[in-house]
């Protein structure tokens, strides 16, 4: 079997000793619609501007804060000032990272001013990618107002109009209570399993331990993390199957021998993602209406 193409792993940092979360003073409060391009190795990828800057960006729900790379802000952003910052708790993050301040943060016609944005040597991405990229957006600014994640449709939508809710039943309660990662419960057959949803990574990956039914198919699959140290991923290819997230998903995951519960998006590509403050929802994606496409032929 050919190898599936890099999965990216998540850019997780956590909130700074003394400081709250660094969201955006100010958000969009109507329906933005934004394009998002996804690569064939699922890796989504949107255009924004940070102070008038244009820059690529990696759509990445996996990831707490956006980032931008240390290359990028010193070539194009010379006139902002940089402050090493020390993180706090748990982090997977080597050394001291950097902090920015963004006056303006642009993704498609969204705009979200008035915050600080994490500065890492992220040059290295491109390996997993597959595209050059010049930061990573988080959740501190996918999370800040309601967003609509529709991948199949190549779009993304900050503060939805109502009419474009339909369909979204049965919503999931954040596991957590930090409003910047997608923690979930969810269910196979009896058992619950906890997960992340993660965007980023480009395929959805169950632990052995959640019991998944594998098959006999292994795969071999490279990982970069934040840090640029890289790995190889030996996982099996699960059976498809249901995972209960408030509606079935239908699934076809990874299976690996460590604890790696992610929905990636591989699914989010089957499925539109409604992203709210405490609560998440998913419904499948709507097919196109094939009478309509076929008229005035």
């Amino acid at each position: 079997m050919k190898p599936f193409a890099p999965i990216l792993l998540a850019v997780a940092l956590p909130a700074f000793a003394g400081r709250v979360p660094f969201l955006p003073e100010t958000a969009p409060t109507n329906d933005t619609p934004v394009a998002v391009r996804v690569l064939g190795n699922n890796m989504p990828i949107v255009r924004g501007e940070v102070d008038g800057m244009p820059c690529t960006l990696l759509f990445d729900t996996g990831a707490t804060h956006t980032t931008l790379d240390k290359g990028f802000v010193e070539r194009e952003l010379k006139d902002h000032k940089i402050e090493k910052v020390v993180l706090a708790g748990v982090t997977n993050v080597e050394g001291l990272p950097s902090l920015m301040h963004a006056d303006s943060f642009k993704v498609g016609a969204a705009e979200f001013c008035d915050f600080d944005v994490m500065v890492l040597d992220i040059s290295h991405f491109p390996k997993g990618i597959g595209e050059k990229i010049d930061g990573v957006i988080g959740m501190n600014v996918i999370g800040r107002v309601t967003t609509l994640v529709s991948l199949g449709e190549g779009e993304v939508v900050f503060a939805p109009a109502r009419a474009r809710l339909a369909g979204f039943t049965n919503a999931v309660d954040r596991a957590a209570s930090d409003p910047f990662s997608i923690d979930l419960k969810a269910r196979y057959g009896e058992k619950e399993i906890s997960l992340i949803v993660d965007s980023a990574a480009s395929m959805t990956f169950l632990g052995r331990e959640t019991g998944w039914p594998a098959t006999d198919a292994k795969v071999g699959i490279s990982a970069t993390d934040v840090n640029g140290n890289g790995s190889s991923i030996a996982p099996v290819v699960g059976k498809p199957g249901e995972l209960v997230l408030g509606i079935p998903l239908s699934i076809s995951p990874m299976v690996v021998a460590e604890p790696m519960n992610r929905i990636g998006a591989d699914t989010l590509l089957k499925y539109d993602l409604l992203i709210g403050w405490q609560r998440v929802a998913f419904r499948p994606r709507r097919e196109p209406n094939k009478a309509k496409e076929g008229e005035g032929k």
